[in-house]
């Protein structure tokens, strides 16, 4: 380094902070017939998280001698998602139009709520998976990964 040049001191840790707008706007899972959007679960979530300590505090005997099974895990988990990381939910209809709400088991599309969402991942426990893994990829959410993403496209 040059005398007299002053360099600007970089902070490694900003690549762990998520993007306030990315989060607050939400990311959309998309399949060929529905279409979810999400906010990060995780950490930087405290909805999430402190509605998850809330809905598991009846369970915490259960939980503490492992005779909570993962069944009732994921109902929990369904429900906290649906009222704190689930934004948005919309499902294709009979003319092929993605439109606002779940199907349920009759095949009707039942508006957007987070009674209705929890009952749709109950319904689709592999779409929740798919979705669970959607809300936790920090990556996706983090500062500057949409100009990132740019770059690399």
């Amino acid at each position: 380094m040059q005398e007299g040049t002053a360099t600007k001191k970089v902070n490694p840790y900003d690549k762990y902070k998520l993007d306030p707008e990315i989060k607050k706007q939400g990311i959309w899972y998309e399949d060929e017939d529905v279409r979810i959007l999400a906010t990060f679960a995780g950490t930087e979530n405290s909805r999430y998280d402190k509605m998850l300590k809330l809905r598991l505090k009846p369970y915490e005997t259960r939980i503490r001698n492992d005779n909570f099974s993962d069944k009732a895990f994921h109902e929990v988990l369904a429900e906290v998602y649906a009222e704190t990381v689930i934004l948005g939910w919309e499902s294709k209809n009979d003319a092929g139009e993605f439109v606002s709400g779940i199907y349920n088991e009759e095949g009707e599309i039942l508006p957007f709520s987070k009674e209705n969402v929890a009952m749709g991942f109950k319904l689709g426990d592999r779409l929740f998976t798919d979705v669970i893994k959607l809300a936790t990829n920090f990556n996706l959410f983090r500062r500057g990964q949409q100009e990132e993403d740019a770059k690399n496209s």
